[in-house]
């Protein structure tokens, strides 16, 4: 926990001044039938006033008469309906004396509690492991009225920490995660699987003895493609299978079925005419989604059926079909250009046609964005900015979800903790400034090196010039990298650890030092192994572990495959 003295001059107490001096006149209301998370928040308003002003107010069942009171959830005094119980919008407005925070009862409230600590009293959930709290001497509370709702409904921060601590995320109003899960922060949503058609169909337990249930690839029937869409005892057998996925885990938003991360759609005579009828492989992977979703809204009314726009399936069917009213398109921007915005760029210009096309077909697109470089984990990936103009797109696009997928089996990588915390005040708000944001983040997280981490942070977006494009797998042979970024990103680096005033900040400013260790042994692996290079970021990450690429990829096996060893 940081917490931050502000000394205040001596008040002349107001008639509602929330605290001053240790001292309250106010009470925390929240009604018998609240929802869990409303509770949280009530015990957790209770406890960060505690942090900042020095007083413990008492939590209530209901008013006392002629107290002072903040009342979390709706109230009937209020004189408007209940939200539903599913919106997360809040407000939180004064009534004379009292303060009600109010929103839908799984979320909205709680929202509405987290937001006042941190827009009205300067509280900020940065990490997992670190909580920004600004100590007062008092706090008047002033006239309020503020109410604010989600850009999107489904907001996903795919980042290591966000998808292992429930906490963070509630406090900085996310409401999704991997998996489905229900519990003092009420319930986060989760969509069901990716890449399911083996998962749904496993090759090991059906291919021995229906090889006509997977695609044709080069002539023969492969296990190691997709699924043959027009294959009727096939399509059975995964409606059977996504039923029992269904009754077996229950409360997920949405279900997948959609093609295996390959290109091998199949090749069969039946499968091609399905393509030609349909117009193109995502029309035939639509005709076979809507055959399973129908099925399934015959037990299950109401569940919501996924399915991939990806790689060959992104671009729209040119035919007359639709996906049906239970099915949700999962549209993938994984082939784009990230230096720039969707909008900004001639590279991105296709999947701004795909996106208005599909908008023709479904008010149902779910969009899965991509915020770090995956073949390299930790060479900086300037695209802050960039992310949040990506996202006002996305709303004015009307999706319903966006995930946004950084370095999910990273425990740390480029700026990983800034981002993570940007991308959840951004799915929240997209217009938001990115950069004043990321400046908020700096000053806060890395103290007296924070000046030093800024000048770096801004060196590292400076190199995007309307000739410089990275996607995905940006490579540390990119132009960013010449010898003057990776000259002057050092000497800013070690200048904020000469700075550093604690342990702490100094592991933080080190993580930041692995980039261009990093980068300095990919551009000079040799050079590096003798000039101490390597060994510094061993160092560093024998330390602090973590992994150099997706799937597991370890500093150690980097070694080997430069021949280190």
């Amino acid at each position: 926990m940081l917490l931050l003295w502000v000394c205040c001059p001596a008040l002349t107490l107001a008639a509602d001044y929330l605290f001053a001096d240790g001292h309250s006149d106010y009470a925390i209301v929240v009604a018998a039938d609240a929802s869990a998370s409303e509770r949280t928040a009530a015990s957790e308003l209770q406890t960060y006033l505690h942090e900042v002003g020095g007083v413990r107010l008492p939590l209530m069942g209901k008013a006392a008469a002629g107290g002072k009171h903040i009342f979390v959830g709706w109230q009937s005094a209020l004189g408007i309906p209940r939200p539903d119980a599913a919106d997360d919008g809040y407000t939180y407005r004064t009534i004379g004396s009292d303060l009600y925070i109010y929103g839908g009862r799984e979320r909205g409230s709680m929202y509405g509690v987290y937001a006042f600590l941190e827009r009205e009293l300067g509280v900020r959930w940065l990490t997992s492991s670190c909580t920004h709290v600004e100590r007062k001497r008092h706090y008047v509370l002033p006239r309020l009225s503020h109410t604010e709702c989600p850009a999107f409904g489904h907001r996903l921060d795919f980042y290591y920490d966000a998808l292992r601590h429930h906490d963070w995320c509630a406090h900085n109003l996310l409401n999704a995660q991997y998996s489905y899960a229900e519990g003092k922060y009420g319930p986060f949503r989760a969509y069901w699987g990716i890449h399911t058609f083996h998962t749904l169909v496993p090759p090991a337990e059906f291919f021995g003895q229906h090889p006509e249930y997977y695609s044709v690839k080069d002539g023969r029937r492969s296990d190691k493609a997709q699924l043959c869409l027009s294959n009727k005892g096939m399509r059975r057998v995964l409606t059977a299978r996504l039923k029992e996925v269904i009754r077996s885990n229950p409360g997920y938003w949405c279900y997948d079925v959609s093609q295996n991360d390959n290109q091998y759609a199949c090749e069969c005579r039946a499968c091609q005419q399905l393509a030609r009828r349909y117009g193109g492989q995502s029309g035939a992977m639509l005709w076979f989604v809507n055959q399973v979703a129908k099925e399934v809204g015959k037990d299950f009314p109401g569940v919501l059926i996924g399915t991939f726009a990806y790689r060959y399936t992104r671009q729209a069917p040119t035919s007359s079909i639709r996906p049906a009213d239970n099915v949700v398109v999962r549209l993938c921007n994984i082939e784009c250009c990230f230096a720039h915005p969707l909008t900004g760029c001639e590279q991105n210009r296709d999947f701004l046609r795909d996106v208005d096309a599909w908008k023709k077909l479904t008010d149902k697109i779910y969009i899965w964005d991509y915020v770090t470089g995956f073949s390299n984990y930790l060479l900086p990936f300037p695209n802050i900015p960039v992310m949040a103009a990506n996202l006002r797109y996305f709303h004015q696009s009307h999706v319903i979800g966006v995930m946004e997928e950084g370095a999910h089996d990273a425990p740390w990588n480029e700026f990983s903790e800034l981002k993570q915390w940007v991308i959840a005040k951004l799915l929240w708000n997209p217009y938001q400034d990115a950069d004043s944001l990321a400046r908020l983040f700096i000053s806060a997280y890395y103290g007296a090196s924070a000046p030093m981490v800024q000048q770096y942070y801004d060196l590292c977006h400076s190199g995007v010039k309307s000739d410089v494009h990275f996607d995905i797998y940006l490579s540390w042979k990119n132009k960013l990298y010449d010898d003057a970024f990776v000259g002057s990103a050092g000497r800013l680096l070690d200048k904020a650890l000469q700075r550093a005033s604690d342990s702490e900040t100094q592991r933080r400013v080190r993580r930041l030092q692995a980039q261009i260790s990093y980068l300095k042994v990919r551009r000079n692996p040799v050079l590096s192994r003798t000039d101490g290079t390597f060994t510094q970021l061993k160092g560093i990450l024998q330390t602090d572990s973590t992994i150099v690429k997706e799937f597991g990829y370890t500093l150690d096996k980097l070694a080997k495959d430069l021949s280190y060893y």
